[in-house]
């Protein structure tokens, strides 16, 4: 504030339209006299009058800004030229005379050249890839079942990831824990079905499951070489005869003897799902690096074999596989059933569309998946005491020994689910000593010092097949079993009564009718269902019974780091014998070579002894070692064993035919000996070995079938007491054979096991 002439006159500063120089010149004042303004007029500090307006763009303060102003406006012409320039020359160069070695700058008119080009190319690989429009028409055609299976499958990858169980290990032990895989389905089946009525029974359940399902399981039911399914009708015939209950009725009760053990339900079904979850991990597609399938093993009789199977009110088209038996029966049938129910294709296809199982030409993978195998052991002529010996010794054929590879993701190795069927054929026979065999066979042996649980593969689970309930004797109470048991007779005699009334269908291979076999095609058929279902039935039974809280569980951490495993630990594949072979098409030694390999290391004195063929005993007994002449003997020895003798079976053959019924053999057997340094420790040792002997005759006491001789495949084992003369290792074990009587004699198989 200032007073000039009397008047008190008041300034403010006006801030000019340039940076600030410091300098006192840098603000304008407007006064206002008297609170009025002074025409807004400006003065300068100095009191000069106000020059005229000048532009910003031309305003100067000093020479030094004018010229700095005129270089930049020269700097950015002479950049406009020289850009016009360049352009110029690059285009002419580019076009007149090209140089392969540098970069040209294609002219303004051809820019838009490449675009037909492009949009030429975008449409050829279009052409090649499956259209939108036609995966939204497949897309949505799922039934029930597929569509639940599908979200089952989806929340399943789901929870492996989050829970830290995918990615799957390469190479997981022998002897994995299955419960973290079986506790995974569980888990998520549970939180799928939540919303259910969980007061229903598991019956109910399965009854529900059977009935409202009954188109997927027509379409799972087709035989793999009736690629037109003509057996489509009949099958749908066969369903409608199949009451519910006749299925059902029959399924054991959770605590019942009959029910399959809890740790059993969690192994079978592990396997399932660890091969799912290999699946999903994959993309969908198949490997040789995904966990291997559920392996089945059904031994029986002649229905097993397959005997009759063509009976049927439908015809079997010429040239079909199904002419064969073994094709034709239940266990053959039971593999398509389960890998249809538990992968139908079109969820496959979906999987694949979905994590990216695309094969190079744009379409899905169109290898095959199989999450079950199943193998037909069946042979006419044996029975249960048969089938323990080669599942207590692991005498699998060579199918199931080799280390196969192939894109289904097929290892080999012993099978993880034995099925027992003689009881089709053999219903009535006494099972006490039946299930002490298998509870034997079963139940894993104690594990060496130095070797790991996880690295032996466990027993085989055990399920018995029969048509009627079969107890123990009554005075025998004390007797239990764990051995799950299927009873088929109810559900086979639904289907085949409309089968009896009409003529049977003749096998286009043999036109007469063939005899033998419990039931027809459509027993067969039932049976495949049956058993599935019974199966369906305890895992189910087992994830209700577990509930869906206790899943919450965090998944074992598995062994990561390999160890070396010592040689002397039981691997649980390999059979655990010093000398074994099993001759037959379905043994060890097919031919009578492979006999004479096994027997040549050990043989230190034979006459009359030589392994053989013919057929005059039938196909499955054709190959044996075949002692010539009373008095002919071999001995074999064996030095300085390995692991101690704990069993000895023998398996001969026993005939109504007077070539060979005249025979008897005696077997003696010399454990705990040293036969390796002389006479005089021999005699020494003497005083500690110990001597067993038994006699086997060839006799079969039977009736003669059709006219025709009868054989049979005869068993003998023999349980060594344990001690101190019980082949302990170091020692060394001796077997003599000696024909007693008759002239000629047949043994099928020879094992010294543990």
């Amino acid at each position: 504030a200032a007073s000039i002439n009397g008047h008190l006159k008041v300034t403010k500063p006006v801030l000019l339209r340039r940076p600030h120089d410091g300098s006192s010149k840098t603000y304008r004042t407007a006064y206002e006299i008297d609170g009025k303004d002074d025409n807004v007029s400006v003065q300068s500090n100095s009191r000069r009058p106000s020059p005229c307006y000048v532009l910003p763009c031309v305003r100067f303060r000093s020479k030094k800004s004018a010229a700095m102003a005129i270089i930049a406006t020269a700097a950015l012409v002479v950049s406009i030229c020289s850009i016009s320039l360049a352009y110029r020359y690059l285009s002419y160069i580019s076009l007149s005379s090209p140089s392969a070695g540098h970069y040209l700058l294609p002219p303004a008119k051809e820019w838009g050249a490449g675009r037909e080009r492009r949009r030429k190319a975008r449409q050829g690989r279009k052409a090649h890839l499956p259209q939108a429009a036609e995966i939204e028409v497949k897309a949505v055609k799922y039934t029930e079942y597929e569509a639940y299976l599908l979200n089952f499958l989806f929340s399943l990858r789901a929870a492996g990831v989050k829970s830290s169980i995918l990615p799957l290990n390469t190479h997981d032990p022998l002897g994995e824990d299955m419960g973290i895989y079986s506790n995974l389905g569980c888990s998520v089946f549970n939180q799928l079905n939540s919303d259910k009525n969980t007061t229903t029974s598991h019956k109910d359940q399965m009854r529900q499951l059977w009935s409202s399902h009954l188109s997927t399981i027509l379409q799972a039911s087709r035989h793999a070489d009736d690629t037109a399914y003509t057996h489509k009708n009949w099958t749908a015939i066969l369903l409608k005869s199949l009451s519910p209950y006749s299925i059902l009725d029959n399924l054991p009760d959770e605590n019942s003897d009959k029910a399959m053990d809890a740790k059993d339900i969690e192994r079978i079904s592990g396997i399932i799902l660890r091969r799912f979850l290999g699946m999903l991990q994959n993309g969908g597609k198949a490997s040789v690096n995904m966990p291997p399938p559920l392996r089945i093993a059904v031994f029986g009789g002649p229905t097993v074999e397959g005997k009759g199977c063509h009976r049927a009110r439908v015809v079997i088209p010429r040239g079909s596989i199904m002419a064969n038996p073994a094709f034709c029966s239940f266990p053959y049938r039971l593999e398509q059933f389960l890998n249809a129910i538990l992968l139908p294709p079109a969820v496959l296809k979906q999987l694949r569309r979905t994590l990216g199982g695309i094969s190079s030409d744009g379409t899905s993978s169109s290898d095959e998946i199989r999450l079950v195998e199943v193998v037909n052991l069946g042979e006419e002529g044996t029975d249960s005491e048969y089938s323990t010996a080669i599942v207590r010794n692991r005498m699998y054929p060579p199918l199931l020994n080799e280390q196969l590879s192939g894109s289904s993701g097929y290892g080999g190795g012993p099978p993880d689910l034995v099925i027992d069927a003689y009881g089709i054929d053999e219903h009535g026979k006494e099972i006490t000593e039946i299930h002490a065999y298998y509870d034997g066979a079963s139940h894993p042996s104690s594990i060496q010092t130095g070797c790991l649980k996880e690295d032996q593969k466990p027993p085989p689970v055990i399920v018995r097949a029969v048509l009627e309930e079969d107890t123990p004797f009554q005075w025998d109470p004390q007797f239990s079993s764990s051995m799950m048991t299927v009873i088929l007779g109810d559900a086979v005699d639904d289907v085949e009564e409309g089968e009896i009334s009409l003529p049977d269908g003749q096998n286009p291979e043999n036109k007469e009718t063939e005899a033998g076999g419990a039931f027809g095609m459509a027993g067969h058929v039932t049976s495949s269902w049956m058993l599935a279902f019974n199966l369906a039935y305890a895992a189910i039974s087992h994830c209700g019974s577990i509930g869906y809280s206790s899943q919450q569980r965090a998944p074992s951490r598995r062994r990561t780091m390999d160890h070396t495993i010592s040689a002397n630990c039981d691997n649980g594949i390999d059979p655990p014998c010093i000398f074994s072979f099993l001759a037959g098409s379905k043994g060890t030694a097919t031919r009578p070579s492979a006999i004479a390999s096994n027997l040549m290391p050990f043989i230190v004195e034979n006459s009359g002894w030589q392994p053989g063929s013919d057929m005059t005993t039938g196909f499955a007994r054709k190959t044996g070692l075949v002692g010539t002449g009373t008095g002919a003997t071999m001995t074999l020895l064996f030095r300085n064993v390995t692991r101690p003798i704990r069993r000895f079976d023998v398996i001969t053959l026993r005939s109504t035919s007077q070539a060979w019924k005249e025979g008897a053999v005696q077997f003696v057997l010399v454990t705990g000996g040293d036969f390796s340094h002389g006479n005089e420790a021999a005699e020494a040792s003497a005083q500690v070995a110990r001597e067993t002997s038994f006699e086997v005759s060839a006799e079969l006491i039977a009736d003669r079938s059709n006219g025709e001789d009868r054989h049979i495949s005869y068993h003998f084992g023999l349980d060594l007491a344990e001690g101190d003369n019980d082949g302990q290792v170091g020692t060394d074990v001796l077997l003599r054979v000696i024909l007693t009587k008759g002239s000629r004699f047949k043994i099928l198989g020879l094992m010294l096991c543990g």
